[in-house]
């Protein structure tokens, strides 16, 4: 059948727009078009029979149909038309789907048109704010507080005590450690875990990386306020396929966690007393406004004509193959890209694109 009689069928198919960013749409389609997918339809279901006295695949089409049916014969040669008619019918209605769809055959005999149903989703509509690109001058970045002599102390005594308990195995790691059995803080002590000098070299490196670890933290906490004031100003309607999808990631993550600990996903939803689905309901917020979020970046990212560098991408490519060997390289590239091209629109944000 030709793309041409395709487009013509597709035009007769009226559209709907429905909440949650779905559309519907609905038709007829001639039975003359379906008709030609009928013999694949039946050899296909009769490959995979099994019926005493044929071995798996090799029952007569016309047994298989006698067992089977004509409308279940006519109902797989509407899915696989469908394969064929399904991508005619979005670009005709210029829809930009995403996911699959789901298929409803509302009207189904020999030789009468067939009524179809089709649900998809579609990619939303983001609008952004005007000033987006200014947003993030409302809100300041914090003043980082001197690192004091007591913070630089605390972290050379968290030194000594996992010293100590690396000097005597096989103690329960969750055993304090004496002050008596720490190692003195000294040269030889600062000079036993680096390259450091002496024990002043230590603190003042020690002093250096509280300081960019103060700083760090009051980026983070900037990034995340400014982050709330753009959310705020967006309407958008979040398909449902991208809150799960985002909900799918961080029980992903949540589950890696556990197993870190050493627990197994069981032991842990017995510790926290609920269930998968209690937990997954709990994170649906969190992943909404994540897939919310996502749906901003990609739309500043396009406004902003923003990419990634090419030479980066090939380069954290390197890295994340060499932890994951087995990782698929084009939904690797993909994932990378979305990462690098999400830290430009954020800094972009920040006003610090140019600096980065």
């Amino acid at each position: 059948m030709s793309s041409e009689q395709f487009t013509t069928f597709a035009r007769a198919f009226a559209l709907k727009r429905l909440p949650g960013s779905e559309i519907e749409l609905a038709g007829e389609v001639p039975f003359a078009a379906v008709e030609p997918y009928r013999t694949e339809a039946l050899k296909h279901l009769a490959s995979h029979m099994e019926l005493p006295g044929f071995r798996v695949g090799h029952v007569p089409v016309d047994v298989a149909l006698k067992n089977i049916g004509e409308a279940a014969v006519l109902g797989e040669a509407v899915e696989r038309f469908m394969r064929d008619f399904y991508p005619a019918l979005v670009t005709e209605h210029k829809a930009d789907v995403v996911g699959q769809p789901n298929v409803q055959v509302t009207k189904l005999a020999a030789g009468n048109p067939v009524g179809l149903l089709v649900r998809a989703t579609v990619y939303p509509e983001v609008v952004l704010p005007k000033n987006w690109r200014v947003l993030g001058g409302s809100v300041r970045l914090e003043p980082v507080p001197d690192t004091i002599t007591m913070e630089v102390d605390d972290a050379i005594t968290s030194l000594r005590r996992a010293r100590a308990k690396i000097a005597t195995p096989g103690q329960d790691p969750k055993a304090e450690v004496k002050e008596e059995e720490l190692p003195v803080p000294d040269d030889a002590f600062a000079q036993s875990l680096g390259d450091f000098k002496n024990l002043e070299d230590l603190k003042t490196k020690i002093k250096e990386n509280l300081k960019l670890e103060k700083e760090q933290k009051a980026k983070d906490k900037r990034r995340g306020e400014i982050i709330e004031v753009l959310l705020k100003k967006m309407s958008v309607e979040v398909p449902a396929i991208f809150v799960e999808s985002e909900l799918e990631k961080i029980m992903g993550q949540l589950k890696d966690d556990v197993v870190r600990f050493g627990l197994t996903f069981e032991k842990y939803l017995k510790q926290v007393n609920k269930t998968e689905a209690q937990l997954r309901n709990e994170f649906r917020d969190q992943a909404h406004k994540r897939a919310t979020l996502q749906l901003v970046l990609n739309k500043i990212a396009e406004e902003a004509k923003i990419e990634p560098d090419p030479e980066a991408v090939k380069t954290e490519m390197g890295h994340a193959l060499k932890h994951f060997p087995d990782a698929r390289p084009d939904l690797l590239k993909v994932h990378i890209e979305t990462i690098l091209r999400n830290e430009k629109a954020l800094q972009l944000l920040e006003g610090s694109e140019e600096k980065a």
